[in-house]
Parts: structure tokens; sequence; C-alpha cells
């Protein structure tokens, strides 16, 4: 991870000196009634999930600004608190509801709309106070409506994701040239469960495929074949499409052919447990060369990237992944400084810095047009390269769309991965052999998911 590390911020501080004369010009032209004073310069705290690690991405951009634009302006970005996505929710809520050991809500931080949901928009600022229209107007529609409440901007997108199919070729060639499964076959769900099950068979009862996040699973796939998953706040469990996404499901993990236990397919696959699965686009940045078997004996990792398969004649939908950067309501020298700081971090040259390092998406049009030139695309590895060929293709022909941001969300999805995993691997060993109905387990299974489910969220 440390040769990584240098290499991100050997990457950064090229791109950062290119486009510095940029930027530069960019926010001192804007700032010329600035409340700012360079001899006393504002601080900002911040609370962000990009790298755990002491010289994450993020903060190595964070440092960046402070030596340079902060500097010449008088603002200081200050990281307090660098987490996971399920830890910085609870740590957020707890905030606001000011819970006995929680800290102060910080200036800046990261989030999902899920959890604005739960803390309220009335001590969040809205971005729109600093950003007028035509500026706006340089950014993915997409992204920035995810940001939206009541027609105020409060989440603004820096870095999005989507769920990319990551497949194994160490593992999947041998597979491929002894059954004549293809990476063609890879591309439709049917196709991934055909495959799952004749890999089973090939390499003497292994499983062959992962999904990280199964609510994701379940909600494009409904909305794709034409279905809303939810109504209001509630699934519809007489959802004619959710049988047929939960049928084929359930009959491969029954059988052993899915990867029930949790955890992230980047993990799982380095392990050689699976062959293929399904994750964030981000995870790119967390695989290594090397394959690790449970004998402690090592293979070389090569891997083959795909968009993230749907149904036979679905329509595509991709998840929009990757939390917005909020700000709080404050005075209007750090709302002001705060705006700045977006600014810079979303100009072209800055967020394309971020975006190809980390496996994301940037956010203004003219940073995808850059992405479209390979000489301006300086990839790190030829996976990075092949996940930006998927993005840019999925960019150019695919639907974006949120999760829903409703109060209960998160703990729905969290309660649902859990729910899955739990019910789907109590049936397992029930063999599709003849005996019995076969649709039985189908439609106890998913009874049993609804009974899990229905009890928190009346």
């Amino acid at each position: 991870m440390s040769s990584k590390l240098a290499e991100i911020s050997r990457k950064v501080r090229k791109t950062f000196l290119l486009g510095m004369f940029f930027v530069y010009m960019l926010l001192l032209c804007s700032c010329t009634d600035s409340p700012l004073d360079p001899d006393k310069p504002v601080t900002l705290t911040m609370w962000h999930v990009y790298g755990a690690q002491a010289r994450s991405p993020m903060n190595i951009l964070i440092d960046r600004f402070n030596q340079t634009v902060g500097k010449k302006q008088g603002i200081i970005i200050n990281v307090t608190s660098v987490s996971s996505t399920w830890n910085i929710h609870d740590e957020l809520v707890a905030s606001a509801r000011e819970e006995p050991g929680s800290e102060e809500l910080p200036d800046l931080f990261t989030c999902y709309p899920k959890t604005l949901a739960i803390i309220g928009n009335s001590r969040v600022l809205d971005w729109k106070k600093y950003f007028s229209e035509e500026e706006l107007q340089n950014y993915v529609p997409a992204f920035l409506e995810e940001g939206m409440m009541d027609g105020a901007l409060y989440g603004f997108p820096f870095a999005k994701s989507t769920n990319l199919l990551y497949v194994n070729d160490t593992l999947f060639e041998p597979f491929s040239r002894e059954t004549g499964i293809s990476y063609a076959d890879l591309s439709t769900l049917e196709g991934v469960f055909r495959a799952s099950a004749r890999y089973y068979e090939w390499s003497g009862g292994k499983s062959f495929f992962m999904y990280d996040d199964w609510m994701h699973y379940a909600i494009l796939n409904s909305e794709s074949l034409g279905e809303p998953f939810f109504e209001k706040e509630n699934i519809r469990w007489d959802n004619p499409a959710l049988l047929k996404l939960w049928r084929p499901l359930a009959k491969a993990s029954v059988n052993g052919q899915l990867w029930l236990n949790p955890g992230y397919n980047s993990t799982v696959m380095m392990m050689g447990e699976v062959v293929c699965g399904v994750g964030s686009s981000a995870a790119v940045l967390y695989y290594n060369d090397t394959l690790t078997l449970k004998d402690n004996s090592t293979l070389p990792l090569r891997l083959t990237i795909l968009p993230d398969p749907r149904f036979e004649g679905a329509k595509r939908l991709d998840i929009q992944r990757g939390s917005s950067l909020y700000a709080r309501a404050s005075t209007p020298k750090k709302e002001y400084a705060a705006a700045v700081f977006c600014k810079w971090l979303t100009s072209p040259e800055i967020n394309f810095s971020l975006a190809v390092q980390g496996g994301y998406m940037p956010v203004q049009k003219e940073a995808f047009q850059r992405l479209k030139q390979a000489e301006y695309a300086d990839f790190s590895h030829d996976r990075y390269k092949q996940a930006y060929k998927v993005l840019l293709s999925l960019y150019e022909t695919s639907t974006f769309v949120s999760v829903p941001a409703f109060e209960n969300y998160g703990e729905l999805e969290r309660q649902f991965g859990a729910a899955l995993r739990d019910v789907l691997s109590s049936y397992r060993g029930t063999r599709y052999s003849g005996e019995g109905d076969p649709e039985s387990v189908v439609r106890a299974s998913l009874t049993q998911m609804k009974k899990r489910l229905a009890v928190p969220f009346q």
C-alpha cells in the first residue's frame, strides 16, 4: 500500500503543477470581494472517507491546497477524522443529535444523502449561495442532482463511482478453455448464473461469483426491468420483477455457487475464493498483483474489468456511488472559505487527478473529455485503463441512478445484505435434484427475507 500511495503522491503533484496556474486565476478572479484575510487565516475542520491511511489521496491534495491557494487567501483545512462510510455516517448523526461523547459537527464533511436525511438540512450550507448557474452547467447533471433537496444543493459531487464486474483471469482462463464459458457469457446475469453452476461442477464445489452490496443488486435489476423496488420507504414485496431476480440468486446460493460471506470482492478474489465479483470502481485501487491461495502459494493476479451485468433485455441502469461534499452552515467567512475549497477541489485539473488515481469518475464535463484522450490519462496500471474504458462507455450509454435518501435507507441497506446472507445460507445444501418443488425454496427464502426486514421498518 505504501508504494501505491507514493505513486499517487507523485502523480498528484505532477498534475497539480500543470493545473495550478489555471486554478489560481479561476479562484483569484472570483474572490475580489473576499472576506478572508491571509494574515488571519480561517480554519475549517473536515471529516472524510477517502483513505484511512495517514497519507490518503485526499489528504495529499488538502496539504497542497493549504500550501498554495489556502495560504494565499487565508484558509486552512484541518482533517480531524478519516474513517469508513458507515463510521462517518454514525459519527455525523451522533454529532447532529449532540449525543453524549460525540464531537462537534465539522465545517466540511463527506457523506451520502441518506445521512443528510437523518441529520436534516437546517445546519447545512446550500452551495448555490456561492455557485452561479453558469458554473453549475459545467458539471455532470446526474451527479449534481443527487445532492439536491427542495431546490437547494446541499451535497456537492467531487468523485463518483459505480459498480463494475472484476474477473480474476488467473482462475477464469483455464475454466474457460475447458468449458467454453467466455467473457461474453458474463455480459448478462443469465450468463453469470450459468457460469456459476458450471464452475461449481468443474472446480469440485467452489463458488464463482459474489456481489459487494446485495441491495444494489436488487434495486438496479428491479428498476432496469421496469419495476420500482421501493414504494415510498418500503420494499415492494409484490413486485413481479423481484421474483425474477430472486429466483436465480436463491438457486445458485443454496447450491454453493455464490459467495455469501460478508466482505469485499477485492479481498475475496485476491484469496482465490471466487472467480469474479461486483464492487465499486474505486476498488481498483485495492487490488494487488498477487493471488494468495489457502496453502499460502501465490500466483500472478490478472484482471479483466467489465460492466456490472444486467438481465437480458433490461434497460441499462447503473448505480451512482461516491459521497458528496457538505459544509456546515456557519459564518460568512467560513462559508466563503468552504466554497473556495470546493471550487478548487472540483476544478478540472485537480478533480481529474483525484479521480483517476482512485477509480472514480470526475464530476466536470471537461474532465470526462480528457479521459477520452489517452495521452492525458497517466494511468499507473493496466487495470486502471480497463476500468476507465468501461466507465467512459457507461457515461455515454447508461443512465445513472442514486440510491434512495429516506431516513431509514442506510439501516435498511445494512440489514438487507445481512438478512440475504443469513437466509440463503440457511438453505444451502437444499439441492435441486428433482426431489420436491424447486420453487418452494425460492418462495420460502423470499418470505423469510420479508419477515426479517418488515419489523424494524413498519
